[in-house]
């Protein structure tokens, strides 16, 4: 549900930012602000579901979520949808801090990669059906439709998730469910990511020396530090700091985050540059960008079992590897005369490398913590994954207004669309914008691929995490 939210809204952008007459700095926020307000909260509802039961919290989000996603069809302008937008955030982030951890819970070790490798085509399965969908229904009945698509949905998926899950099954043990909610760790920490995330998508606009923006970095800096102390001295935090010190949820985290930068790339920018530069319609842009997830859903099954059985490292890294291999094909695209194969076969490349990438690396990071630790670990790994789309959108939006202002547009796409005499003259502009973009998110996945290396290798099944890696000898505290 939240997956195909997401690819489906990506494909219906250009067409909102012609209609409500936006700017790229503006349209990206009714993403945005879906993504931030996930970030910001899925540790907070990772916690509140060990302490309330993972059921109640789960369901709870399905409500929210289609009711934020009803009022952003109804609303009027961009400001309204972003609003509404944050609201669908709150549900989303309650429905993705719960999803690895039920999986975990209910799967022994020795089945794990392939449960999550089966959870991620089931995420991938939104992502395949969001920009097909998305631009069907943006062709066909305006970009409104598209926000009204999650009602539906949630029709069916409220009463089946309160039929189907067993409270009992998985949630903590009641002792854990009678520890206080750490209401202050939960505040800072959603601070701390609104206040960089902010800073960094307007600071092209309003100026980086600008007393807003460094004021809000300022502020990110201080309350990132103060999160930190308070975390420490909390009996019972947010999340255990002393995660961090097991080698293996370290790297993987840092790994997974630096992914999903580099992928949004991709899934940001690539609808404008199809229906802008190439002049597609929204419903062929929305089938070509299938790519990525279709071949996601294929590989993901195989490429978590195979970690059950040969370990997680060599997939994972070989995965990002080949996810960097799909953004330099897309760092070389042009207005046109390269037809829509190289196109399609740069998006399945991503798609791959990401596909091989995910399951192994989680079910390794869900190895390297305690099972009493789950639902902090799949907290967090849905924060790194969602984090990393907000900081991806925020950068390579930035990188594009920058681009625009400096020759003079404004940061305004929609000028090439409202006057087709300024295609020759904007389109350029854009794609050296995107290519420069590419080239960035290259880096930054290279960065996961470091991690991904050197995190050591994935415990061996047992009766527990912990006990399995020291029994093993494959300790992923090792570097």
């Amino acid at each position: 549900m939240s997956t195909l939210d997401i690819s489906s809204v990506n494909i219906a952008l250009p067409r909102i930012m012609g209609d409500l007459d936006a700017s790229v700095s503006a349209i990206q926020w009714i993403v945005l602000a879906y993504l931030l307000t996930i970030s910001s909260l899925l540790l907070a509802f990772g916690r509140l579901a060990d302490l309330l039961g993972r059921k109640k919290v789960y369901v709870t989000g399905f409500v929210i979520f289609a009711l934020g996603e009803f009022v952003a069809g109804l609303s009027g302008t961009v400001m309204q949808i972003v609003l509404a937008r944050a609201l669908a955030g709150v549900g989303g982030a309650m429905i993705q801090a719960n999803g690895a951890a039920i999986v975990a819970s209910v799967f022994p070790a020795e089945e794990r990669g392939k449960a999550l490798g089966l959870n991620g085509t089931i995420v991938a399965s939104g992502l395949v059906t969001g920009p097909t969908i998305g631009g069907l229904l943006t062709d066909a009945l305006g970009w409104r439709s598209v926000f009204f698509l999650a009602i539906p949905v949630g029709l069916l998926a409220i009463p089946f998730a309160a039929l189907v899950l067993d409270e009992r099954r998985i949630s903590p043990p009641r002792a854990i469910r009678r520890e206080p909610f750490d209401w202050l760790g939960a505040l800072l920490w959603a601070g701390f990511l609104f206040a960089s995330l902010f800073a960094l998508s307007r600071g092209p606009v309003m100026g980086w020396s600008s007393p807003v923006i460094v004021t809000l970095f300022a502020a990110s800096i201080l309350l990132l530090v103060t999160f930190v102390l308070v975390e420490v001295k909390m009996a019972y935090p947010t999340i255990r700091l002393s995660l961090f010190r097991i080698w293996g949820f370290s790297a993987g985290c840092t790994a997974s985050l630096s992914s999903f930068v580099g992928l949004q790339a991709s899934t940001f920018l690539m609808p404008f540059y199809l229906q802008l530069a190439l002049g597609l319609g929204a419903r062929t842009a929305g089938l070509l960008m299938t790519s990525v997830p279709l071949t996601m859903a294929l590989v993901a099954p195989f490429s978590g079992r195979l970690s059950d059985r040969y370990g997680s490292r060599v997939l994972a890294t070989a995965g990002l590897s080949i996810l960097i291999s799909g953004l330099f094909l897309l760092s070389r695209v042009t207005m046109a005369g390269q037809g829509y194969w190289p196109i399609i076969g740069a998006l399945m490349l991503l798609g791959l490398g990401i596909g091989m990438f995910q399951s192994p690396n989680n079910s390794f990071i869900f190895g390297s913590v305690p099972r009493e630790h789950y639902g902090a670990a799949s907290g967090f790994i849905a924060t790194m994954r969602n984090a990393g789309s907000s900081l991806g959108i925020a950068l390579w939006g930035t990188i594009i207004t920058s681009q625009l202002l400096s020759h003079g547009f404004e940061g305004s796409l929609q000028a090439a669309v409202a006057n087709p005499a300024l295609t020759d003259e904007v389109i350029p502009v854009f794609l050296d914008g995107l290519h420069r973009a590419m080239y960035v998110a290259m880096a930054v996945v290279f960065v996961g691929v470091v991690a991904s290396a050197l995190r050591g290798a994935r415990p061996l099944p047992g009766p527990a995490p912990a006990q399995a890696s020291a029994a093993s000898g494959d300790n992923p505290t090792r570097g």
